[in-house]
């Protein structure tokens, strides 16, 4: 361990040399992480997702059911905040913009069941030309999945762009190559995209803006509170806690490989997050750490059901990682009711007894 210089306010930031730029090709990976570690979670039913091994090679499943609770956390903190807004959108038109998106399939989950879908939503994946391009190559390969990107042919499915860059842009799905830190670059992709600032919208943050510069995630955070002039809301998952011991060890882990965390230091707890979105035009913010979200937010009968699909007995370190992630959503605008309301953190459930 070693013992970072303070800065104002108390804060402590690494060494020097966990400052160092981003090594974009790592950071790009940890999209495939997560992507196989959903699989995993997917084949041992913890969620239905049959389309990410689809998508990626997946060999066999891997990771413990520690990892495998976190994973199903994570993205039924998501589906159900997304679809939560989607519900309560009022009709004429909905957007989800998946910042980040890689090889995440939120927009087949809402697709496949007509409970969840509604036929005047547009979805957006905003990630890397070089993941992106991974995904429509595996698109394009998977003809079963054609029909809900409402294509049948190849000719239908994909277009060149102006760069020559392959692309996705059907009916209701569109696929946007960019570089998100650079906000010239965003807005003019998503206005190319179709993406249209009369209709409710909601931006999705998986796991994203943590692995750049402050400056970068801020100037995101900004761009999406006034992309659009209806009410819009945003959703982040992303880690937090980096001054305690544990904290420490999962940022130098992910350092070593080459995925710093690299706003981590400037936003360290989930009050300074709260506050960076109220100071970039977002009018309500609300955030929970993991441990809170699965205890009090998710539907306790599916955290009953997961329990008993695999024994876990790591109950201390369960809670040390539950405890350094977070969902945080934000809304606005102040005089909108319906997008204040809608999110996670006003659907109370009963605790359940821990198995």
């Amino acid at each position: 361990d070693f013992d970072p210089p303070m800065a104002s306010g108390g804060y402590a930031f690494p060494a020097p040399e966990w400052r160092r730029p981003p090594d974009d090709g790592a950071v790009q990976c940890t999209h495939i992480d997560a992507a196989l570690a959903k699989a995993s979670c997917a084949r041992l039913g913890y969620f239905q997702d049959p389309y990410t091994e689809q998508l990626i090679r997946v060999n066999r499943s891997s990771g413990s059911p520690l990892i495998h609770r976190g994973y199903w956390s994570r993205v039924e903190a998501i589906r159900q905040t997304v679809l939560r807004f989607v519900q309560e959108a009022p009709a004429g038109g909905v957007q989800v913009v998946n910042l980040g998106a890689g090889f995440d399939t939120l927009y087949f989950w809402l697709r496949e069941d007509a409970g969840r879908w509604r036929d005047d939503l547009f979805y957006f994946e905003v990630d890397f030309p070089e993941v992106l391009s991974k995904k429509i190559s595996a698109i394009s390969r998977r003809q079963n999945l054609w029909p809900m990107l409402d294509v049948s042919t190849m000719e239908e499915l994909t277009t060149r762009s102006s760069l020559g860059l392959r692309e996705i842009r059907t009916k209701h799905c569109r696929m946007v190559q960019a570089d998100m830190r650079i906000s010239s670059e965003l807005t003019a992709a998503m206005e190319g995209c179709g993406l249209r600032p009369d209709l409710p919208t909601i931006f999705v943050a998986e796991c994203v803006l943590v692995y750049m510069q402050a400056l970068h995630g801020d100037g995101i955070i900004q761009w999406a509170a006034s992309a659009v002039t209806a009410p819009s809301a945003m959703v982040m998952y992303e880690q937090t806690n980096p001054h305690d011991r544990f904290g420490k060890v999962m940022v130098k882990n992910l350092a070593e490989r080459g995925c710093p965390l690299l706003s981590v230091y400037d936003y360290p707890s989930m009050e300074a997050q709260k506050e960076r979105f109220l100071a970039r035009g977002w009018t309500r913010c609300q955030v929970a750490d993991m441990n809170e979200i699965y205890r009090s937010h998710l539907d306790q009968s599916e955290v009953e059901r997961i329990h008993k699909l695999e024994l876990m007995d790591e109950f201390e370190e369960w809670h040390l990682i539950q405890g350094h992630y977070f969902v945080l959503t934000a809304s606005r605008p102040e005089e909108c009711s319906w997008v204040h309301d809608f999110n996670i953190f006003n659907h109370k459930t009963e605790a359940a007894e821990e198995n």
